[in-house]
């Protein structure tokens, strides 16, 4: 069957998704110093808020692979709009409540909607789109998430400063007009693969585990990808910054750096091979997080949370690449989907590395020693093989 690119409103859905799965811990994090002092009374003060903005991580593992499982009995279309539906009641909900039961079980339904609406996102830009336009698209899914990210980080400080913790979850109400577009433009593609025999779901199922070393690279990356957004706050905390705005604009600087690298990764692949975006990756996010540990001003910090954003862009698009080139059709909704779960994993384990390391090593000895893990894995990969040459020019089909 003949392949054609997708239009600009299908791009623009599967592009938003993304976006809005990146405001799901991202307009959560602005209020974690003031959800601390909140919920102070009935929570372990730190280490409770950063959970609450983690806690939809769970549900993403969980249910992310099971999304791409349900895309392939039910369609990719009915589970993008069920998800979509549910960010909104799992997000914005949160206005409503002032509890600490309810703010749980909310952000445990947020999760079950980011699993599904970035697993569905992700394959539908490998059905819907070939070649370099689709890299470029992967591309510009992460760079929209982190520019949404960003901004959210930005003025979700101004607006917690403005109307207290639960004032930045209004953020998640951006979900509406993509829900309604995508009740018009998102169809599912008919594929020659995907006839529904048990034994090419299975067949599919098999291809994933001679690359599961890849997602646990992934999980590494994502750990580092977070950890301006989860720890550098307080961080400089420690230095005598108090206003939520002023250390969200510092942070958010991750997010507009990793706008820019997810943007060119597209254009960049016709001459970096894949291996060689991980390097960047993994070097980037070392030299980062250390240059945030040892950094003696808001100035060092701030340059930290720059190089851990030209890793933190790159790492998602050029994992799911590698997977959509390596893998048949039939398995890439599942592939998608374990890709959100160890976007995910790596999120909900970071302030569970760094929790025990702040405690025997000060803040600024824990972000030494993770920058020094993203080293070794560095060298780790410099030595393996490259396999993967740089992308050729999308041969255009119709």
């Amino acid at each position: 069957m003949a392949h054609k690119n997708a239009g600009l409103a299908v791009a623009t859905v599967l592009v938003a998704g993304p976006a809005l799965v990146a405001l799901i811990p991202m307009a959560a994090a602005p209020a974690l110093v003031a959800m601390t002092e909140h919920f102070g009374a009935n929570a372990d003060s730190q280490f409770f808020s950063q959970i609450v903005m983690t806690l939809p991580a769970v549900m993403l593992i969980l249910c992310a692979p099971l999304a791409g499982w349900a895309s392939g009995r039910i369609g990719q279309r009915a589970v993008l709009l069920a998800s979509l539906a549910l960010y909104i009641v799992g997000g914005a909900g949160v206005m409503l409540i002032d509890s600490n039961l309810p703010l749980i079980a909310l952000r445990l339904i947020l999760g079950i909607a980011g699993g599904g609406l970035l697993t569905t996102c992700l394959a539908l830009i490998g059905d819907h789109f070939l070649g370099l336009a689709r890299e470029r698209l992967l591309g510009y899914a992460t760079s929209a998430a982190s520019l949404l990210a960003g901004l959210a980080l930005i003025y979700g400080g101004r607006l917690v400063d403005m109307g207290g913790w639960q004032a930045p979850f209004a953020l998640y109400l951006l979900a509406i007009p993509v829900l309604l577009l995508a009740l018009f433009v998102i169809k599912d593609r008919p594929r020659d693969d995907a006839t529904g025999a048990t034994g090419a779901r299975l067949s599919g199922t098999g291809h994933l585990r001679k690359v599961w070393g890849y997602f646990a690279l992934l999980i590494l990356l994502t750990l580092g990808m977070f950890t301006p957004a989860i720890q550098a706050g307080f961080v400089l905390s420690d230095r005598g910054i108090g206003s939520a705005e002023t250390i969200f604009t510092i942070v958010a600087a991750t997010s507009f750096v990793a706008m820019g690298s997810a943007w060119a990764f597209g254009h960049l692949r016709r001459w970096i091979s894949i291996r060689g975006f991980l390097v960047i990756d993994a070097l980037s996010m070392g030299v980062g997080i250390l240059l945030i540990g040892m950094g003696s001003s808001t100035g060092m910090i701030l340059a930290g949370c720059c190089i851990v954003g030209v890793g933190a862009g790159m790492s998602e698009p050029a994992i799911a690449s590698l997977l959509f080139h390596r893998l048949p059709p039939v398995a890439h909704a599942m592939a998608m989907g374990l890709i959100v779960s160890a976007i995910n994993a790596g999120q909900f384990i970071n302030p569970i590395v760094f929790e025990p390391l702040r405690r025997m090593l000060g803040a600024g000895g824990s972000f030494v020693v993770v920058g020094t893990l993203f080293g070794v894995a560095t060298l780790i990969l410099l030595q393996i093989k490259d396999r993967e040459p740089a992308a050729a020019a999308d041969p255009q089909t119709a």
